[in-house]
């Protein structure tokens, strides 16, 4: 594909997230939302593969379904009220949320390092956003959706040896996190994506460079600086303190108004997504403990600014808060 039409369809992706951001009624919500996913299709296929091909089919039937789904109990809704509650479900459902998740794996695993990364950021917020306009009497139907998330995601990434599958369920996880900062504040659920879209940036940036695809791989002695880089970031994602993942957990905790329930499966998911990003991480630490960083290999990485956005949440937050 041309480089004039992606752009054209990078135009049409992001115009129509902004619409659905500024929609006052459901009709326009659900037309930002079609065409958001027409805008995206395209721009998966960057090699022009057999294997993109069938990864585009399995990513637009589910998101039709949830479409359909939404403006379906949208126009039924007028009749009877109960059928509003599958508003917030058919979101989940374009989310990749969990237990409605069944397509999100295999659509990743199909897909580049780019079109990866958008799926992982752009394409949460319309649908994110969208049930945060709803009803807030809905609101909190979609908490046991963030409960099975949170936990489901940090359980399937235990086994995993793919890069691209354990940010899968790493998403899957954020999803929770994210759908349970909905019953909060709205600047805390803002705070929230744009830091997990930081810490993805940062690790689509240590990524872009490497053709390897096991994580036992990704961090290579020769370039000490990046794998350092790559580690920092999977460790905040995991939610370490006192990186940005951390901080912006302890914001969804703070201003949350969920059960205790729901925030204990919320902390047991991230402390078993952070018993295995530690395992993953422990062993090339101590090797590059072991190795010496001259001045050069410091001053001569741009990704510097990546790790101090991670290694100071607090003045992220001073900035937002």
């Amino acid at each position: 594909m041309k480089s004039p039409h992606k752009f054209l369809f990078l135009f049409l992706m992001v115009s129509s997230t902004c619409m659905v951001l500024s929609s006052s009624n459901w009709l326009m919500t659900w037309i930002g939302l079609e065409i958001n996913m027409l805008g995206f299709i395209p721009l998966m296929m960057l090699k022009e593969t057999p294997n993109e091909s069938e990864t585009m089919v399995k990513y637009l039937v589910p998101q039709s379904l949830g479409s359909t789904l939404f403006i379906t109990s949208a126009v039924a809704s007028t009749y009877l009220n109960g059928l509003q509650v599958l508003m917030p479900i058919a979101m989940c459902l374009k989310l990749g949320a969990a237990p409605l998740h069944f397509w999100f794996p295999p659509v990743m695993a199909g897909l580049s390092l780019s079109p990866a990364f958008i799926l992982l950021t752009w394409q949460k917020i319309a649908p994110i956003f969208a049930i945060n306009s709803l009803d807030p009497n809905l609101v909190p139907s979609v908490l046991p959706i963030a409960l099975v998330s949170a936990v489901w995601g940090g359980i399937g990434g235990l086994n995993q040896t793919d890069i691209r599958a354990l940010l899968t369920y790493s998403s899957i996880a954020h999803t929770g996190w994210m759908l349970t900062s909905i019953v909060g504040s709205a600047p805390t659920l803002l705070a929230y994506i744009l830091m997990y879209v930081l810490i993805n940036l940062s690790l689509y940036a240590c990524l872009i460079n490497k053709h390897t695809k096991l994580h036992k791989q990704l961090f290579s002695l020769e370039q000490p600086f990046n794998s350092f880089l790559l580690t920092v970031s999977i460790l905040s994602l995991g939610g370490l303190p006192p990186f940005a993942g951390f901080m912006m957990k302890l914001l969804v905790l703070y201003h949350t108004k969920a059960s205790l329930l729901i925030i204990s499966g919320l902390i047991l998911g991230a402390l078993v997504s952070l018993f295995f990003y530690l395992s993953l991480t422990f062993s090339p630490l101590m090797e590059m403990t072991k190795m010496r960083l001259t001045k050069a290999q410091m001053i001569s990485k741009p990704l510097i600014m990546f790790f101090l956005s991670q290694t100071l949440p607090l003045s992220l937050l001073l900035f937002l808060f």
